[in-house]
C-alpha cells in the first residue's frame, strides 16, 4: 500500500486504460510504476506532476483498499469485455479510491435533482463545508471538474457553470456492477429498488438494475420489510 495522494491532477481515459491493461497483464507493482513513468513522460514534463499522476492511477487500479479490492477483478474483466463502458467502470473505481470524489459526486447528484446548472462556486462551498477550506481540496476540486469534462460527463457553456451529459447504460452486467460498487462503498445496509437505480453517486448514468437480475445474482440478498422489497449485499 502506497502513501495516499490526493486526487489533485486531471486524469485522461487513455491513461486509465493503459493502467488497466498493465493490471490485466499481471504486471508487477514495480513494473507498473516504471511503465507509467515512461508512458506519462510523453505528456507530462514536470517530475512532480508525473509522480502525483502516476500515484493517483495506481491508487485507483493497483493498490488495494477496503472498497476497491472486492471490485478490481470484475472491473478489469468488464472493462476489457465492454470498453465502451470505460467511463462507468473507472468511475466506480474512483469512488472506491477517493472519498473526495465520492463526496463531490454525491453533491452534484443531489444538486442535479433540483437544478439543471451546476455552479463551481456552489460546489466548492458545499465541499468546503464538508471538508474544511484546505488548499489541497481547493486544487482537487478544479482537477476533478477538469477530469469530468475530460470524461465528457460535464459540459461548460459559461465559465464556472456546468451541465451534465447523461450517459445511457444498456448493459445489465455494467448496471449490476455499478450498483454493487455503490453498495460496497456507501455501506448503508438496505436499499429499495428505486434507491439502487437512482444513486446520487452515479449521477451522469441512466441505468436500470432489473429485479430478475438481482434475484439471480449471488452478491445480492432480497428481503421484505413493511411490504416493500429491500436489497442488501450477501
Amino acid at each position: 500500500m502506497a502513501k495516499m495522494v490526493g486526487l489533485s491532477r486531471k486524469l485522461k481515459l487513455p491513461w486509465l486504460k493503459y493502467t488497466v491493461d498493465l493490471v490485466a497483464d499481471g504486471t508487477s507493482e514495480s513494473e507498473i510504476k516504471d511503465k507509467l513513468n515512461e508512458y506519462l513522460s510523453y505528456e507530462i514534463e514536470s517530475p512532480t506532476v508525473l509522480r502525483k499522476t502516476r500515484e493517483i492511477l495506481m491508487n485507483i487500479w493497483v493498490y488495494d483498499n477496503p472498497y476497491s479490492s472486492c471490485l478490481k477483478s470484475e472491473a478489469v474483466q468488464l472493462i476489457e469485455k465492454y470498453p465502451e463502458y470505460a467511463v462507468n467502470i473507472n468511475w466506480c473505481m474512483m469512488l472506491a479510491a477517493y472519498p473526495v470524489f465520492l463526496d463531490m459526486c454525491k453533491l452534484i447528484g443531489k444538486m442535479s435533482e433540483f437544478q439543471d446548472e451546476i455552479t463551481l462556486a456552489q460546489l466548492k462551498q458545499k465541499l468546503f463545508d464538508e471538508w474544511g477550506e484546505r488548499t489541497t481540496l481547493y486544487h482537487s476540486i478544479d482537477k476533478l471538474i477538469a477530469t469530468l469534462k475530460e470524461f465528457d460527463v460535464l459540459r461548460c457553456e459559461k465559465p464556472g457553470k456546468y451541465h451534465i451529459n447523461r450517459m445511457v447504460v444498456n448493459n445489465e452486467q455494467i448496471s449490476a456492477f455499478m450498483a454493487y460498487a455503490v453498495m460496497n462503498i456507501d455501506d448503508s445496509g438496505y436499499y429499495s429498488f428505486q434507491e439502487l437505480n437512482d444513486s446520487v453517486y452515479l449521477f451522469p448514468f441512466e441505468y436500470h438494475v432489473e429485479k430478475e437480475a438481482v434475484v439471480s445474482d449471488g452478491r445480492f440478498s432480497i428481503s421484505t420489510f413493511g411490504g416493500e422489497i429491500s436489497i442488501s449485499l450477501t
